[in-house]
């Protein structure tokens, strides 16, 4: 259920009271025309996990400047609410019901599996399609009024790209084959040294010019060694044995033999990829996506600022 318990974080993006009425015992701040109680600022506090018991552990300046960003907090939700009724913003049953789809897509569950999930955290399923309402106005109001003014350009891509140009740098790749001699179940001593002889003896002729591959067609036409092409594989996919075995070989080369409990194996490295970088256009979507999300952070920090000075806010604590 701690997917349920992220799903719910992600979308408390309002606290209840702040589309609700709300029993009024005190007065904390006044936004425009509409109000912000002392029991909706110990609401903030727990939903943050800072409830009484936390409080009381609190010192009293630690306290007022947890109190102070609640406060803060509250303020901006009701901005914002009072923004999303003034640009008349609405949401469809439909958008509703296409946010709930992608959901239950998302996550792999039928709609009576969430339904029921909710129910396990204490939240019936109108007050989730409520919570679901009050995110796609919030995401609204953002494009509407901060995403559609954010521009990435193609040169502040190319510059970022160049930036970081360590983060779109494929793993270096390894490719090998094998050749494995097995050993017999229990096997006496002198048996462990035939066959460590015979893979000493393969890499010796592989050194010598014979190919690896047909080598290992002639060892295993008698059943003394199997084996063939293993891929490609990023070095730390490998044992740590094998691993040391190809550190540092290249192209061509063969291992040393290297021996397990079950057998005796050599490598040889059919080709080494550094780890070439991925090409620009092949990344300029991602890095569009992070350049976005970095300038709408800002620009609604920007957008945040001027609504709140443009409002009338009587703090009354």
């Amino acid at each position: 259920m701690n997917r349920f318990l992220a799903l719910l974080a992600m979308l408390a993006l309002f606290p209840a009271t702040l589309f609700g009425a709300q029993t009024v015992n005190r007065i904390v701040a006044v936004v425009n025309t509409d109000i912000i109680t002392q029991h909706q600022i110990e609401q903030e506090l727990e939903k943050r996990q800072m409830g009484a018991e936390a409080q009381a552990l609190m010192a009293p300046e630690q306290l007022s400047e947890l109190r102070q960003r609640a406060l803060n907090s509250l303020i901006e939700e009701t901005l914002v609410r009072q923004r999303v009724k003034e640009l008349g913003l609405e949401v469809s049953k439909e958008e509703i019901e296409a946010a709930i789809g992608d959901v239950l897509l998302q996550n792999q569950l039928t709609r009576e599996e969430l339904i029921e999930a909710l129910r396990l955290q204490g939240m019936e399923f109108d007050a989730y399609q409520e919570k679901l309402r009050e995110q796609i106005l919030r995401f609204k109001l953002l494009g509407r009024e901060v995403k559609s003014k954010v521009d990435v350009t193609q040169q502040e891509m190319l510059d970022y790209f160049r930036e970081h140009i360590d983060d779109y740098r494929q793993e270096p790749m390894v490719h090998l084959a094998r050749i494995t001699f097995p050993l017999p179940d229990r096997p006496s001593g002198e048996e462990v040294e035939a066959v460590r002889a015979r893979a000493r003896e393969a890499r010796e002729r592989v050194r010598g010019g014979e190919d690896f591959m047909v080598l290992l067609a002639n060892y295993s036409g008698d059943g003394r060694a199997q084996g063939g092409d293993m891929g490609r594989f990023a070095e730390e996919e490998l044992t740590a044995a094998f691993a040391e075995a190809v550190k540092g070989l290249t192209a061509g080369e063969v291992s040393e033999p290297v021996e397990t409990p079950e057998a005796f194996h050599l490598f040889k490295v059919v080709e080494r990829d550094a780890g070439s970088v991925r090409q620009f256009d092949a990344v300029k979507d991602e890095i569009a996506k992070t350049l976005t999300e970095q300038k709408t952070d800002g620009a609604f920090k920007s957008w945040a600022e001027g609504l709140r000075k443009s409002a009338r806010i009587d703090i009354r604590e």
